[in-house]
């Protein structure tokens, strides 16, 4: 390990890709991410496989993701104010550990057999509530750890690793569920959150500005959401991002039990699935980059949305594990895209002085699609996976066509 830093260290101010890694605490700080963004891939697998064997019901799946979107959901708004007024080493050191300490109890409990569905309800709330502070402050400390001028390769190296964690996370727990169960899979999936400890403890004489006025939280938020009321390009981002979040994106969280009820697929084939939507992402992310400062990010924002909705209508219907897997590229594509653009647009476009409170709006988007993911497992246990799917990807289509293509303000923006 010593020697691969070395190496980098060497090497990142010949290559202006990797320019941050120069700095050892933002060294560090990329290797705990690469831990647990491995760690969270390999957590919603691991948990909703569990749950499956423990139930045999989709519904309590929905239900247990419900119970970690709740919190997440809530706090995910103020999850920036504590990142702003606590000590951000010490707060991602006691909100990664709690993880890690959850994983190894739930870990215990099942190779023991003494694991019941109500734990792992609780379990879920308190990773929940612990990752809706550890992620905005994850995302706040990138510019303790390097200077200015590097500041934005050091956010696209933290986010290329993130989402590369997210790729390679559930193949490697399926792959580990299949040869050793559930039990130590959990373990290993505690390991890699205690890996990612380890390397915050190492990073040193981080300097930190707090704010010199505390204002009212409410009042902050307050103006924030008359914001997005009162301006159109915010209104139809953020609205089109709600209903994609509710509506569509919960097929990821529900992935294991479509796999394992639709395909007969084992948990390992269920981590390859979940890795195709990963690839699409990273796919989509390397032709973004390529194309620079587009002057058509209007189109490309709707076009990416209807691509994700469309694929995700026809993956609903398939009944074969490879075509399965080859839609969920384009699903990634589409998903990853308009997350992406969304943010370029609205970062482009909102003022600076409000851009943290509009930016907590849009992060809620992606929080919807944990507490989506009970109303789409209930419609699959009720009726059936390709409805539910479907029906989903229809009514955020039809929120994409009014918001998006009917009203004339993406159409006819230009920045």
């Amino acid at each position: 390990m010593a020697q691969l830093l070395a190496r980098f260290k060497a090497v990142a101010p010949r290559l202006p890709a990797f320019g941050a890694l120069r700095y050892p605490n933002f060294r560090w700080f990329w290797l705990s991410t690469s831990g647990q963004s491995m760690a969270q891939g390999m957590q919603f697998l691991i948990l909703g496989w569990l749950v499956l064997e423990l139930t045999q019901s989709v519904s309590q799946l929905g239900l247990t993701i419900f119970f970690y979107g709740i919190p997440n959901l809530t706090l995910v708004l103020f999850g920036g104010i504590f990142a702003d007024r606590v000590n951000r080493q010490k707060l991602l050191i006691a909100t990664q550990t709690g993880v890690t300490v959850i994983i190894f109890a739930v870990a215990t409990l099942t190779l023991t057999n003494l694991v019941a569905v109500w734990q792992i309800y609780t379990a879920s709330f308190l990773l929940g509530t612990l990752h809706a502070i550890n992620m905005p402050t994850r995302l706040a400390m990138v510019v303790n750890l390097v200077e200015r001028d590097d500041i934005m390769n050091a956010v696209v190296l933290n986010a290329a690793v993130m989402n590369t964690g997210r790729i390679i996370g559930p193949a490697l727990a399926g792959g580990i569920i299949e040869l050793v169960g559930i039990g130590p899979a959990l373990y290993i999936n505690a390991g890699c959150y205690l890996l990612a400890v380890g390397f915050i403890l190492l990073i040193r004489n981080v300097q930190q500005t707090r704010p010199a006025r505390r204002t009212a939280i409410l009042r902050d938020l307050l103006a924030g959401l008359d914001y997005f009321r009162k301006t159109p390009v915010a209104f139809t981002v953020i609205g089109v991002g709600f209903a994609f979040g509710f509506f569509a994106m919960p097929h990821i969280q529900v992935m294991p039990a479509f796999a394992k009820e639709v395909l007969n697929a084992s948990a390992a084939a269920a981590g390859l699935l979940i890795t195709a939507a990963g690839l699409g992402s990273l796919l989509a992310n390397v032709l973004l980059s390529l194309l620079g400062n587009s002057r058509h990010k209007n189109r490309l924002l709707i076009g990416s949305v209807l691509l994700f909705n469309l694929s995700l209508f026809l993956f609903a219907w398939s009944q074969s594990f490879w075509l399965s897997w080859a839609i969920l590229l384009f699903v990634g594509m589409g998903s990853i895209s308009y997350i992406s653009l969304g943010t370029t647009v609205l970062q482009l476009t909102v003022p600076t002085e409000l851009q943290g409170r509009v930016m907590s709006l849009w992060y809620v988007s992606a929080g919807l699609m944990f507490i989506g993911s009970l109303p789409m497992a209930l419609v699959a246990d009720l009726v059936s996976w390709p409805l539910a799917l479907a029906g989903g990807a229809t009514v955020s289509l039809a929120f994409t066509l009014w918001l998006a293509v009917w009203r004339p303000t993406l159409r006819r923006l230009q920045i």
